[in-house]
């Protein structure tokens, strides 16, 4: 592990990186609900940064905040780019420092609010290339009494689009499942 000294310069480019309105293409924040505007807070029991696999693992009842939504989940890892253009900037500088994390993985369980829904799972990413979020395993999506359950969740924080796909020859029933209430009057 790296030294604590360069923790407070690394914790600026990942914060840096977090900030959704330097994303190429990216119109709101990195959880479905948020914007491009709303902060990101990141709160854990510990944080580990191995330098020569370029990651950063956050674990101990992780909880990611962006606006009005919450991921909650057992580990965090960012994987950070090599290749990046940029070089982390230094603490209190500017810049863009979202070239550094290429993706992030959920080890679960998985529980991510939304401002109108819940969805939960066993465990899930986020791909900074594709600007998706994945939940994967036993995912269920509450939403009011009505829900979706499936093996996959795909969300497309670009589009606001969430598809629910079930993988056959699993311990499913090989289909998507969904409970859709009626308001009462």
């Amino acid at each position: 592990m790296r030294s604590i000294f360069f923790a407070p310069a690394l914790a600026a480019a990942f914060l840096i990186f977090l900030s959704p309105a330097d994303a190429k293409g990216r119109g709101g924040g990195i959880l479905p609900g948020a914007k491009a505007s709303d902060p990101v807070d990141i709160d854990a029991g510990k944080l580990d940064y191995y330098d020569n696999e370029q990651k950063l693992v956050y674990s101990g009842s992780v909880i990611v905040a962006n606006g009005p939504s919450t991921l909650k989940v057992s580990k965090l890892t960012l994987f950070l780019d090599n290749n990046a253009k940029s070089a982390p900037p230094k603490t209190g500088e500017g810049g863009s420092g979202s070239d550094k994390v290429k993706r992030a993985e959920f080890d679960g369980p998985v529980t991510l609010v939304s401002p109108d829904e819940t969805c939960t799972g066993d465990r899930g990413n986020y791909d900074r290339a594709e600007n998706k979020v994945y939940l994967n395993g036993n995912v269920v999506c509450t939403q009011g009494d009505s829900a979706n359950k499936g093996d996959r969740l795909v969300y497309d924080l670009s589009a606001g689009h969430a598809t629910f796909q079930s993988e056959d020859g699993k311990q499913s029933s090989g289909r998507v499942h969904s409970i859709i209430t009626p308001k009462s009057k």
